[in-house]
């Protein structure tokens, strides 16, 4: 079983928060003065204003996803947890999609794994850890093909 931890940073997310405001608030007002009937001549603009305030309202949403907070994998022999502050998700390794690991020219800085689970991604960033992520990968990736194959055979034997 292995367990691992992704810090994400609180500033982060203020910043997206911060920046959502920001864009929502200035083109909103652009949008009320259109209203209010200063500026006809501006259709586009406020219409690319408009733009920027869902865009702006996107970034602030998105500022509360459970992948902007710190997760938890947990892997283990027959299926694997994801803890994140909204709750659990509990996976088997037959719902794995795809898993691939990427390996930078300079691996010892950092890599990453990707799993892919039903409609959710997942990337796992490894700084400075490439034996843990090596060990990891293998580890998941073995229990994932073994699944893969159990299922093709009970399909086989089926027809």
């Amino acid at each position: 079983m292995y367990n691992y931890h992704v810090r994400k940073r609180r500033r982060t997310r203020y910043t997206y928060r911060f920046a959502g405001i920001v864009i929502m608030m200035v083109c909103i007002s652009q949008v009320v003065m259109f209203v209010m009937g200063y500026g006809h001549a501006y259709k586009i603009g406020t219409i690319l204003a408009f733009g920027f305030a869902l865009y702006g309202f996107y970034l602030f949403i998105n500022s509360f996803r459970a992948g902007a907070y710190d997760i938890d994998y947990e892997f283990r022999d027959d299926d694997f947890i994801v803890h994140t502050k909204w709750g659990d998700r509990h996976y088997t390794y037959g719902d794995v999609n795809d898993i691939s690991q990427v390996i930078p020219e300079n691996e010892n800085i950092y890599s990453l794994i990707h799993i892919s689970v039903k409609r959710a991604d997942y990337v796992l960033p490894f700084s400075y850890k490439k034996e843990v992520a090596d060990k990891i990968y293998t580890y998941v990736n073995d229990r994932v093909m073994a699944e893969k194959l159990e299922n093709m055979e009970n399909d086989q034997s089926e027809h």
